[in-house]
């Protein structure tokens, strides 16, 4: 095959060469019998056994589709990222430059319009030149059997299959078998069919198949503006195509370049004029390179990362993760998703605003993640780290936004972020967000017995670490006393949560926290929330994207849907892979997230993050989260279109305070500068809403009954 000759040949033998020509002009006699002999001759010659067993080889040649790249597209159709094997733009020849199909064919193939497929003619020319000059071997394969051979080699390869020899190296019946099947080629498509099919397919060095590819590879142009120069230069590769490549060995592939110049003027494809001119110019190489995978997308690598992960944990696409990753890079898919680029472009502006990762000298990591709550579908998702596995500071591939079981760091420790869960089971329960609670108290002695009606005793002891029982403080002085609910929730006070939680059953808030799909983001477990930490976000490490799942059902009057990133997928020829529907069903009760909104909006107002308001008093709902001594960051914020989850903390170290550090230019510290929730996980989210979500619905949330904002206790 043309496409993976080797640049230089050992001499053969003179015996060597005897039997080539013998073996070789029996093909040639067999394949002119076959192409030449008139119908009714070549009716009374099928008797003879030759022409009997080269009938009888399989005829039978799918042409295709040959290996091309997927493509991961945003929902507007943008591109994202390509996989691929081998990188290939098929175009039909049309928009290929006239100038590369005569270079092509003065080269390759100059009988090309006149042969069945085989050329007896070229075989005797070939066989007269290797026998004379064995130092200059020539092939005598046609453009339609390279074609056979390139689509053998790539069915091959797509089936996991080792490539054949009637695909490399050739023996005679191996070359017989080639010819039959390319004289079948020839009376199933048209010679224009051909001449495009291989064109798109051979390779033109590195991973640069097809002519499209390899335009936009050396010069950044499409086929069909390729100059004569340029065209002749693609041509020449075609015999030894990492040879003869212009950017690694740019003498041998000009000297290439003239003899194929010299030959489209023996073939009457271009004058002599035309081909002194194009032999003065410059190679003028303008490489575009072109990388497969995530590591090249533009924007929004992690997403990307995410889709990739979906795609090969999917039985949809293969059996094996081999084939599914053989369907990925050589299937041709189109992956449409749900990523909005204009809200990805703002999550990516803010979390690098935040803390840039080019600038990033405490390695203070940041995060965001949008969902839509009415149908789970991911609007976008950042964080400010170049995905890439080489060493750096600022370069990994663990997506912070996700679980790890599907290449994600696993979450954090959520903070008082956990706490609307308390509130929800508060409501569940039939007691009203105006009831008056007791939050005085710092401690919960050793013998305090919590209700946990699915432990042994039915109650759950906390004897704390020092045997003395549950003791904890609120964050700031002065708000251990008697409140209401509501008032202790958007205030964030840790004494009212606990006195809440007194009054409740420690396994009805797991319940609802499993309704919501609380679990931890590296074990898979729900969350025991029998462990009274739990309550205060501090037992277990929780994905970002799993929070933003649970308070979407609050936006959406208790209605949770699974996230969800890709939508359509469909290959070159228009079949479709199933992929999951939306998958939403009714998680707690609708008067349940009412209430939880209406507690919720205050926080804006006049809570814990007061100061992030997003213009909808009565659309928009938030909760704060900070661990102990400042380590990992919240801000959780909804309205009735977007769900959005904000993180600020650590990924590399994972009990440092972000107090002090550096971070967005600024330093935090003791005193009224200490790092919050609101302080930098806050500002991303608010920047970013303010943006964002006016592009969804932010219609006001429905009051809850009078029962929840009752007082009843």
């Amino acid at each position: 095959m043309a496409s993976r000759k080797n640049s230089g040949s050992e001499p053969t033998s003179v015996l060597g060469n005897v039997v080539a020509f013998i073996a070789v002009a029996v093909v040639a006699g067999v394949v002119a019998a076959g192409l030449l002999i008139p119908p009714a001759a070549a009716a009374g010659a099928a008797a003879n056994a030759s022409i009997g067993w080269f009938k009888s080889l399989p005829s039978d040649m799918e042409s295709g589709p040959v290996s091309q790249s997927s493509t991961v597209v945003a929902k507007d159709g943008t591109e994202i990222a390509k996989f691929f094997a081998q990188n290939r733009e098929p175009v039909p020849l049309k928009e290929i430059s006239p100038n590369m199909q005569k270079a092509l064919l003065s080269i390759e193939d100059r009988d090309f319009y006149d042969h069945g497929g085989v050329d007896p003619w070229g075989i005797v020319r070939a066989i007269g030149n290797n026998l004379l000059r064995p130092s200059n071997r020539q092939g005598a394969s046609t453009i339609t059997q390279q074609y056979v051979n390139n689509l053998i080699i790539d069915q091959q390869v797509r089936n996991g299959e080792q490539a054949s020899t009637i695909g490399a190296d050739k023996g005679v019946v191996d070359k017989i078998k080639e010819m039959k099947l390319a004289i079948s080629m020839e009376q199933e498509k048209s010679k224009d069919e051909i001449l495009e099919g291989y064109l798109n397919v051979v390779l033109f060095g590195g991973s640069n198949y097809g002519v499209e590819a390899a335009s936009q590879y050396f010069w950044g142009i499409h086929a069909s503006e390729l100059s004569i120069a340029q065209s002749a230069t693609l041509a020449g590769m075609v015999q030894s195509p990492n040879y003869y490549n212009p950017e690694v060995n740019p003498e041998a592939s000009t000297q290439r370049r003239s003899i194929v110049l010299d030959t489209m003027v023996q073939t009457g494809a271009i004058t002599r004029q035309q081909a002194e001119q194009a032999a003065k110019e410059p190679m003028n190489l303008d490489i575009h390179h072109t990388s497969s995978g995530c590591t090249a997308a533009k924007s929004a690598p992690y997403f990307c990362d995410y889709v990739e992960n979906q795609v090969m944990q999917s039985d949809t696409y293969g059996a094996t993760p081999e084939e599914r990753l053989a369907t990925l890079q050589r299937g041709g898919l189109t992956i449409r998703t749900t990523l909005d680029p204009k809200a990805q472009k703002a999550a990516e502006t803010q979390v690098n605003a935040t803390q840039p990762k080019d600038n990033n000298p405490d390695n203070v990591s940041t995060a965001l993640i949008s969902l839509e709550p009415g149908n789970g579908h991911v609007v976008s998702m950042a964080q400010n780290t170049n995905y890439s596995g080489a060493e750096g500071d600022s370069n990994t591939t663990y997506n912070f936004n996700v679980d790890s079981n599907v290449g994600g760091a696993g979450g954090f420790q959520v903070g008082s972020t956990f706490k609307p869960f308390t509130l929800a089971e508060w409501i569940n329960s039939g007691k009203g967000v105006k009831a008056s609670i007791d939050a005085r108290r710092l401690n919960y002695p050793a013998d305090y017995q919590w209700k946990a009606s699915c432990l042994p005793n039915g109650y759950k002891i906390e004897p704390g670490t020092d045997g003395n029982g549950l003791s904890f403080q609120n964050a700031t002085e002065g708000y251990n006393k008697v409140m209401d609910v509501d008032y202790g929730i958007y205030n964030s006070i840790n004494s009212a949560l606990y006195a809440m939680a007194a009054d409740l059953d420690l396994c009805a808030i797991g319940n609802i926290t499993k309704a919501l799909g609380i679990h931890d983001g590296k074990t898979g477990d729900p969350v025991d929330t029998t462990v009274l930490s739990a309550l205060l976000g501090g037992s277990a490490d929780i994905s970002p994207m799993t929070m933003a799942r649970a308070f979407s059902a609050f936006a959406n009057d208790g209605v949770m849907c699974e996230p969800r990133a890709i939508t359509d997928v469909r290959d070159a020829r228009g079949k479709t892979y199933e992929v999951p529907a939306d998958k939403c069903q009714q998680v707690i009760k609708k008067e349940v997230a009412q209430g939880v909104n209406h507690v919720l909006e205050q926080v804006l107002v006049k809570g814990s993050a007061y100061q992030r308001g997003i213009g909808l008093p009565n659309a928009s709902a938030a909760k704060t989260g900070t661990t102990d001594n400042s380590t990992q960051t919240w801000m959780l914020g909804y309205t009735k279109g977007l769900a959005t989850a904000s993180w600020v903390g650590n990924y590399q170290y994972g009990s440092r305070s972000l107090n002090g550090l550096n971070i967005g230019g600024k330093s935090g510290g003791s005193g009224t500068d200490w790092v919050d929730g609101a302080t930098y996980a806050g500002g991303q989210w608010q920047k970013y809403m303010q943006e964002v979500a006016p592009s969804y619905s932010t219609k006001p949330f429905s009051e809850p009954p009078a029962s929840v904002l009752s007082t009843k206790k």
